[in-house]
């Protein structure tokens, strides 16, 4: 397997930003992603390593090499119809690479909470999971505010919680790191209450 070739099924659908349901990665599938982002293993995925990364998923689904992807280009990729309609920003039913690229470019500016110009392992789990819960840009600014971080976390404990016991267990958050998981877990009872799982995310990105 070549490395284009790891690195594309290394991504798979963690590379874009799915504005439907479905079921969330687990750990290890998101470590491999990130990890196979992370071109020079520095623990921060760069604005230069998230667009090499876009500009790979963008030519694998190209596949008559014109820059531009149609409807048909979508069979078999992860690109849903959703996110090609978001992208599509003058309606020709075509998506170029410099409106995905610009598509692209948003999400890592939204994802970059703490404002360093770079994506940690935090911020792009959580970018993982928002994708599928949600974020309400409140303000309209592009980012995601602490405040707008809380909403979606509470929002996304709502979701996660399927057997709705108020606790989520290891099983329901089977997407987050064990690092994380252990951070969150205040009383470290193996399940954490919203409270924990809101409160954990804040304190490993600073913003409490």
């Amino acid at each position: 397997m070549t490395m284009k070739t790891r690195l594309l099924t290394a991504l798979g659908a963690l590379l874009l930003f799915l504005p439907v349901a479905r079921a969330l990665p687990s750990a290890p599938e998101i470590k491999t992603a990130f990890d196979a982002i992370d071109a020079d293993h520095n623990g921060v995925i760069s604005l230069d390593e998230w667009e090499k990364a876009s500009f790979a998923l963008f030519h694998a689904a190209d596949k008559n090499n014109d820059n531009v992807l149609d409807a048909s280009e979508l069979a078999g990729t992860n690109i849903t119809q959703d996110t090609f309609a978001l992208a599509d920003e003058n309606h020709d039913g075509r998506l170029s690479i410099a409106e995905f690229m610009r598509l692209r470019r948003a999400i890592f500016t939204a994802a970059d909470i703490d404002r360093s110009g770079g994506l940690s392992f935090v911020e792009f789990e959580l970018l993982t999971l928002l994708a599928q819960t949600g974020w309400t840009d409140r303000n309209h600014n592009g980012r995601i505010e602490p405040s707008e971080l809380k909403a979606a976390l509470v929002q996304a404990f709502g979701q996660l919680d399927l057997d709705h016991d108020g606790f989520l267990s290891p099983a329901e958050t089977a997407y987050m790191s064990p690092e994380q998981f252990k951070l969150c877990d205040e009383n470290k009872d193996g399940k954490l209450t919203q409270d924990e799982f809101v409160r954990g995310y804040l304190t490993a990105l600073g913003a409490i």
